[in-house]
């Protein structure tokens, strides 16, 4: 029995679903992900956001899947990898110089990346091969009958939803999209999912659908795996240092940030004597605080001059997108409300919801500072990073000066001075 959170249960389809609204958030304000569109295709579609791209992946593979007659165990697993098929694209867009790079190596990210969650591990080579050819001309050069069949499906849903213009009506591009997959039959994509495919799209449902964003939880509900897979906290730990993973891996100069919050606030917590399990929420909290920072583009988190009014106001945004995110996730509201609230002050002036002292918890407060802290001992693109006591030094300051909590202060500084002892006495005793 896990020793932490054993007893608390997190729905697995609400933690998709938010990590797929991450993974779309980092795709529409990547410089890669508007030049696909580009590259994609030689009918040179227009479209160049991806709002919507891991739903609307899901939904074309859960169809495909259903006509299919995929056993249960394989659809739930298409479910999970369609929606999170481009997890390894955050670390990629920045580092690639071509499509055909980006292709491979955001596979090998993403499968790399879904290892490092235990429930995931048997998924890695539906991620690893989704972007595989029929014909073994695909990223890794894999020959059709090894490749994974949640694979070859959703190598054919998400070309057929990066095709999709949703400025454009269906019954305006639905043939030319369908001419598309059957010019690339046994070429691209798996004759046998083709002509699955085939069976489906003559439908206008099916491309209303595709096209109705807005209803997107309700239609996708139709169509969920109907075995609902829960975690505990302990579990969800893992899944939050992939979210972390994803804002840490946008920008070099925050590569480690949301890790060192959530150490520094776990620490923080024990110091003050929060339970076992409070305390893993309290990392969890760290781990995600940041998300949302996926929504801001990387010229303006790396500008090494100061921001203009409007680049400070878009970089604010990212706590109302964390909050976006993560209220996907019913069961862990305490940690959202700690992990949104960091940049809230004590008088009033914070950001996004300009909360008042009372209506700040003691535990965002505790967010608030560690994240201070955290900034202002890290190397920045336009300085470098102070040490402990310069920053405590403005600490003081702006809890003095009423924008942050007094006590949080003293209780980060002595938890910082214990743990610096006791790194030194830990040197001492291995020198001697």
């Amino acid at each position: 029995m896990p020793k932490w959170g054993w007893f608390m249960k997190i729905s697995l389809n609400k933690i998709v679903h938010a990590l797929s609204i991450a993974l779309d958030l980092a795709m529409v304000n990547s410089d890669m992900g508007l030049k696909m569109m580009e590259d994609i295709d030689s009918n040179n579609s227009t479209k160049s956001k991806f709002s919507h791209h891991s739903n609307r992946t899901t939904y074309i593979s859960l169809r495909i899947g259903k006509q299919l007659q995929l056993d249960d165990e394989s659809y739930k697993n298409l479910y999970i990898s369609a929606m999170l098929h481009d997890i390894g694209c955050q670390g990629i867009f920045d580092k690639a110089h071509t499509f055909k790079e980006y292709i491979k190596e955001h596979c090998i990210e993403g499968a790399n990346m879904i290892l490092k969650i235990p429930m995931f591990i048997h998924m890695y080579d539906i991620i690893l091969y989704h972007h595989e050819n029929y014909d073994g001309s695909g990223a890794m050069k894999l020959k059709n009958y090894l490749t994974p069949i949640e694979s070859q499906i959703i190598r054919l849903a998400d070309s057929i939803e990066i095709l999709y213009d949703e400025a454009i009506p269906f019954y305006m591009q639905k043939d030319k999209i369908i001419e598309y997959v059957k010019k690339n039959k046994g070429i691209l994509f798996s004759p046998k999912i083709v002509e699955a495919f085939l069976e489906i799209c003559p439908a206008e449902s099916f491309w209303l659908d595709i096209n109705n964003t807005p209803f997107f939880p309700f239609i996708l509900q139709d169509i969920l795996p109907k075995d609902i897979t829960y975690v505990t906290l302990e579990e969800f730990e893992y899944i939050a240092d992939i979210f972390a993973s994803i804002i840490d891996n946008k920008s070099s100069f925050t590569a480690s940030h949301s890790r060192g919050i959530a150490n520094l606030a776990y620490d923080f917590s024990r110091h003050v004597g929060y339970s076992d399990s409070k305390c893993l929420k309290m990392k969890i909290a760290g781990l995600l605080h940041d998300i949302g920072k996926v929504a801001i583009p990387n010229d303006i988190l790396d500008k090494n001059t100061s921001l203009t009014n409007e680049e400070f106001s878009i970089i604010k945004s990212h706590t109302y997108y964390t909050k976006l995110i993560l209220d996907r996730i019913e069961e862990i509201s305490d940690i959202c409300d700690w992990a949104c609230n960091h940049h809230e002050k004590l008088n009033g002036e914070g950001y996004p919801r300009k909360l008042k002292a009372e209506e700040i918890s003691e535990e965002a407060r505790i967010i608030g500072v560690c994240d201070i802290y955290q900034a202002l001992t890290e190397d920045r693109p336009y300085r470098k990073g102070m040490y402990m006591y310069e920053a405590f030094s403005i600490l003081d300051d702006m809890a003095n000066n009423g924008f942050i909590c007094k006590k949080a202060v003293k209780y980060m500084k002595d938890t910082l001075i214990a743990n610096a002892q006791k790194n030194s006495a830990n040197v001492f005793s291995e020198n001697n």
